[in-house]
């Protein structure tokens, strides 16, 4: 595998509505020469919508363009998203394109719950529709705080569907940090998703408290997994997994070559990596330290 890093592609510049962050890139092409990447971008409050940044296709570092304002706000109050969105994974199907994202809402007794949620773009990713104001991927006993994060792949007439789930939180550094490991479950039309699921992949209780977003991919026959590696000395890492079936997977995490830089924007964090296939290449779109509050960057590999 061993992706190289190319560096720094975007760092968000203060305006009246983006002020810090470009979290979770997630990316799309939306034709031969754009690559759109979606991310989180937080407000004056903290709170996440979803933005995006088009970048050159033949050179991700090349950007071409900006979104003017959000295409995704939290939700209303009440809501599972009222705290604030951001980008789980990005797919086309037919002549639309799935926004999956996780949405945040605060909580009492735990800091907050997390869980997915879809929109619908019909005009090639300008603007979305929430399907509905209750997650796709909701609350379940398999996951009674956190269950999003969903990625999809449409393969024999199904949507394959991974995700995020857990119920518990554990002290880390002296603060709670939540639990969960990584799920999988089919669906119909990538909307209706049940509420039990096959667990593929579980932290490392050792060294870990949770593996996150995960990301799917299909290359020559064989299943790709990237996912976030929320580590207990808080120093997080990017993993990687294969599989034959999609189902059992074998962690490769080391295949990656990824790791923090001596100094530097991703010296503490290499976090939310979502690869992508253009032509004979794979990037690889990441965020930094402190979650993308310094933008997000980009790996390469060079399929020969």
């Amino acid at each position: 595998m061993n992706f190289i890093k190319k560096g720094k592609i975007y760092t968000p510049i203060t305006n009246q509505w983006w002020k810090s962050h470009a979290m979770a890139p997630s990316p799309i092409l939306l034709d031969e020469n754009i690559l759109r990447v979606f991310v989180g971008a937080l407000n004056e409050d903290g709170i996440s919508s979803i933005a995006y940044v088009d970048l050159d296709s033949s050179n991700p570092a090349n950007v071409l363009n900006v979104s003017k304002k959000p295409v995704l706000t939290k939700g209303r109050p009440g809501t599972f998203d009222e705290n604030g969105v951001f980008p789980a994974s990005v797919y086309r199907y037919e002549d639309k394109i799935y926004l999956y994202y996780t949405g945040f809402q605060l909580g009492d007794k735990v800091r907050y719950f997390m869980f997915g949620g879809l929109a619908i773009s019909e005009d090639n990713g300008n603007t979305f529709k929430r399907v509905s104001e209750v997650p796709v991927t909701d609350r379940s006993d398999e996951g009674l705080c956190f269950r999003g994060g969903p990625s999809v792949l449409y393969e024999d007439g199904k949507f394959k569907v991974y995700y995020s789930s857990g119920s518990q939180w554990v002290e880390v550094d002296g603060k709670d940090r939540p639990t969960y490991d990584i799920f999988f479950i089919e669906s119909e039309d990538g909307i209706n998703i049940g509420k039990r699921g096959i667990k593929c992949l579980e932290y490392n209780r050792n060294f870990e408290h949770g593996l996150g977003r995960p990301q799917i991919l299909k290359d020559n026959g064989i299943y790709m997994l990237f996912y976030t590696r929320r580590t207990k000395d808080m120093k997080y890492l990017s993993g990687y997994a294969e599989s034959i079936d999609g189902i059992n997977w074998i962690r490769k995490d080391d295949k990656l070559n990824l790791t923090h830089s001596p100094d530097g924007w991703d010296s503490d964090m290499i976090y939310f990596p979502n690869a992508i296939k253009y032509g004979d290449k794979y990037y690889l779109f990441y965020n930094g330290n402190n979650f993308g509050e310094m933008g997000f960057g980009y790996a390469g590999l060079e399929l020969n």
